[in-house]
């Protein structure tokens, strides 16, 4: 891409400032291409913060009007109090904060945006940060630790302010921006504002998102792949209708019927026969499955024998229940399936979705609402053909990121770290692996499945991480890491993550750790050594 650049006096209600902009019909076509330098170099400010108060960016038609709302200058200190905990990894809070400017502003007609601007010792960076479910509000639980690291950060509401379903549901616009065009002219706008702030139009961007964010940062690499050097894309909810379709199907598979309800005390005992079968298929007991598409568990073994105590068994309907949560949903015509089911291991996640009496509550928002339209739409009586086809048609182009075609993202030198929990049960992990093949086999096209492989290896690494439950994964095994050690280490120093080490801690102090390998290799124990110590684990393809 080649535009003519040039600069435009841009009046606001605090004086004047200089913003070199691009010569582009919209707002949204204030990209940039990529460019190495180096990000070591430190940037402080060439203007006021209060000076970008009142600006308008304009560049184009009203739809790409972008608005400062407020530019303050935010003194260095300690985390503010009523500060949301951090969402995603590496899960750490923010101790101390840097001095910085803190600017409001909205994108045409709705996208609210904050930027935070370092006022000393920025980095050179700027991390756009995620949303999680339906979004509307900034992500200040993570924006404020990437801030203590010297990141210039910014997010979004993606075009909606709150959390009540209506009227954003149904409004057409507010439904595209909260698909994919809010996070994109956050991202230009983000560009613009520190291009005038630091005086710099050269410096690294990155997206760092997980939950709706995943899918955010998968839409981004398809979508828009000029906006980002690097992104990372934690536990993608890349298919959103089929992820809520699942919610439906698991609620009428079990609690909508009382003879198929499994019971807390029955997840137990299925966690338990899961793990007695395939915990020790990477060669150590554990508590997890390094791979779960391994183990070969049959639910037909926990079935009752006349006489056994119900507790410690499940009957027929129970049985068939719990196959079909680990299949997923499936179209009743075709028989071809929806959506993955979860992995077994993960049942002790299962409670929240599957004790009743209401199905999730972001399936029954998102069909009751930007489906169907319906205030009186039912869970029980949706049809997974004609009920879930229509919803693909009329919304999978907008909210889905699950285009497999990552060329132009490739071309341009992006580099898109991918992970998921295997006991992720909010969004089913098997979908990561899927549209990894999807991307495979779309490579596939020009060579072999290894010449495939080591193409994507290139510019996109799939991560399984076995503990980890989702994005705010705590427990007994290792999960924290932080993905933008790896992903600037890839997109600056071309140090591509060969492996990935997940570390638990108890007072502070790493007691276990172990790799995650980019897929499809997975860990296995060397057979010595330690079993809490990552190097005496092997990253392998497994066998088939």
């Amino acid at each position: 891409m080649n535009w003519t650049r040039r600069a435009r006096i841009l009046k606001g209600s605090m004086g004047c400032v200089v913003v070199l902009l691009l010569g582009c019909s919209s707002l949204g076509d204030l990209t940039s291409q990529f460019a190495q330098f180096d990000s070591s170099h430190k940037s402080s400010p060439q203007i006021q913060c209060a000076s970008l108060a009142g600006v308008v960016f304009n560049s184009g038609p009203p739809s790409a009007r972008a608005t400062v709302l407020s530019a303050v200058e935010v003194a260095a200190g300690a985390l503010p109090p009523s500060t949301p905990a951090p969402t995603f990894p590496p899960m750490i809070a923010a101790v101390h904060l840097p001095a910085y400017c803190k600017v409001k502003a909205v994108v045409s007609p709705s996208i609210g945006v904050e930027i935070w601007l370092p006022l000393s010792s920025w980095n050179g960076r700027l991390q756009a940060v995620g949303t999680h479910r339906f979004a509307g509000a900034v992500d200040y639980g993570d924006m404020f630790y990437q801030l203590s690291r010297g990141y210039a950060v910014a997010s979004s509401d993606a075009g909606h302010a709150g959390q009540s379903a209506l009227p954003w549901m149904q409004n057409t616009q507010q439904i595209v921006d909260y698909g994919y065009r809010g996070v994109h002219e956050m991202t230009v706008l983000s560009k613009a504002i520190i291009t005038a702030f630091y005086g710099r139009e050269k410096f690294y961007s990155y997206f760092n998102g997980c939950s709706t964010g995943g899918k955010e940062a998968l839409m981004e690499a398809q979508r828009y792949p000029h906006d980002f050097h690097g992104i990372s894309a934690g536990d993608p909810n890349h298919d959103q209708i089929g992820n809520r379709a699942q919610y439906i199907w698991n609620a009428q598979v079990t609690f909508q019927n009382p003879s198929t309800k499994i019971q807390p005390e029955h997840l137990k005992l299925i966690h338990q026969k899961v793990l007695e079968q395939c915990d020790a298929l990477d060669g150590v007991k554990d508590g997890s499955i390094e791979d779960p598409r391994q183990c070969n568990f049959e639910p037909s073994g926990l079935l009752c024998t006349p006489g056994q105590s119900s507790d410690s068994c499940l009957s027929s309907d129970q049985v068939g229940a719990l196959q079909k949560l680990y299949e997923g949903p499936r179209n009743p015509r075709t028989g071809e399936r929806v959506y993955s089911g979860w992995s077994p291991g993960s049942e002790l996640g299962w409670g929240g979705v599957i004790a009743g009496p209401n199905v999730f509550p972001t399936a029954d928002l998102f069909f009751k609402n930007m489906v169907f339209k319906d205030p009186n739409w039912s869970y029980k009586n949706f049809n997974f053909d004609s009920h879930y086809q229509f919803a693909v048609s009329q919304l999978g182009a907008i909210v889905n990121a699950d285009d497999p075609d990552l060329s132009r993202f490739e071309k341009n030198g992006g580099k898109l770290l991918h992970y998921h929990g295997w006991k992720d049960t909010n969004h089913a992990p098997m979908q990561s692996v899927d549209y990894y093949e999807s991307v495979l086999k779309n490579l596939q096209n020009k060579g072999s499945r290894d010449q495939a492989i080591q193409r994507a290896h290139n510019f996109y690494r799939l991560f399984m991480s076995a503990g980890s439950t989702g994005c705010d994964s705590t427990g007994n095994l290792p999960t924290e890491f932080d993905p933008m050690d790896a992903l600037t280490a890839w997109v600056e120093k071309n140090q591509a993550p060969e492996q990935i080490i997940v570390m638990h801690k108890t007072n502070g102090k790493i007691d276990r750790s172990r790799p995650l390998c980019p897929y499809p290799q997975v860990a296995n124990y060397k057979g010595s050594g330690n079993t809490n110590d990552a190097s005496h684990f092997a990253c392998q393809i497994p066998s088939k």
